[in-house]
């Protein structure tokens, strides 16, 4: 139990360093290409339950059963879900033509959009610790 405490609090104390803590109260509304305005949110209750039925089909056996299968399926479905808050239509025309954007300008559009709003990129992928990118 100690162990768990004292890794809760270096991670308060990681996120307060890096001003990650309370970003949804500095970080100003962002109007969206869609035209909507969408500010931070104070939870991730919405994008838990975006991954839910993905993470629950993981579980259950319905989707691969290696590491490098469960990244890869975390990944493109994080992507897509994103994509489908970010887009104005979604639509596979639509994430084609996003994704050749993005190679074409070498970065995509969550990268842009973290610039706008003047947020720096984690240092460290929080999917790097729960999934390990297969090593080789």
């Amino acid at each position: 139990m100690d162990g768990d405490f004292q890794r809760l609090v270096n991670e308060v104390c990681r996120l307060l360093i890096e001003e990650q803590l309370f970003t949804f109260v500095t970080a100003k509304p962002v109007t969206q290409p869609n035209g909507t305005t969408q500010a931070v949110g104070g939870t991730n209750n919405e994008a838990e339950r975006t991954l839910r039925n993905p993470a629950q089909a993981r579980k259950t056996g319905r989707t691969s059963k290696t590491m490098a299968g469960a990244r890869r399926q975390t990944i493109v479905t994080s992507v897509l879900e994103s994509l489908r808050l970010y887009l104005p239509v979604f639509t596979l025309a639509t994430v084609i033509t996003a994704v050749g954007g993005w190679l074409a300008r070498g970065r995509s559009c969550f990268e842009e959009l973290l610039e706008k709003l003047g947020l720096a990129a984690p240092a460290e992928s929080i999917l790097d610790t729960i999934l390990p990118a297969p090593s080789g």
